[in-house]
């Protein structure tokens, strides 16, 4: 169950100026009804891809160090738990925003629903854009679905209407 969209007073405890809450937040909430219906479909369109061999920690690795060892790479990857895209926590997205860069299909197919999950339960709020510029970029998409793509499309689409 995705967090309940934040209090006027939440967010203005966050530091958002005042005049912009009250300007905003009923746009706002409307914004995120719309992209918690939209986050509703993802277990349906992205079903239960196989867990990839550049998972998190293996990218992150791959950011850092550039070329990993077998053992290295063993190690990273024991390093993620997660065996479906519904592991990957909120905090596990906000600590790899590098992960499409050093991804391949495979890793999209998997991570991409997960990515989207967190954004659009934190839409229109979400700092964390590393998959909405994937999705700009349509990086590693040749694994997706007619379906999935589609999905990708409607997210690119809600993110035109309600953050521009």
């Amino acid at each position: 169950m995705p967090p309940p969209f934040p209090s006027r007073e939440e967010l203005l405890s966050r530091g958002y100026w005042p005049k912009t809450v009250e300007e905003l937040y009923d746009l706002w909430q409307e914004a995120h009804r719309e992209a918690l219906a939209l986050a509703a479909r993802l277990p349906e369109v992205f079903g239960d891809p196989p867990r990839p061999a550049i998972t998190r920690s293996v990218a992150r690795g791959l950011d850092d160090e550039w070329i990993l060892t077998e053992e290295r790479y063993t190690e990273l990857l024991a390093q993620d738990s997660e065996q479906h895209w519904m592991d990957v926590t909120a905090e596990d997205v906000k600590n790899c925003q590098e992960y499409f860069s050093f991804s391949d299909a495979e890793g999209c197919r998997f991570y991409y629903p997960a990515y989207l999950r967190h954004y659009l339960e934190g839409f229109p709020l979400y700092w964390f854009t590393a998959v909405r510029e994937a999705c700009i970029f349509r990086t590693h998409l040749e694994l997706l679905s007619e379906k999935q793509l589609e999905f990708i499309d409607e997210f690119m689409k809600l993110c035109a209407t309600w953050e521009n």
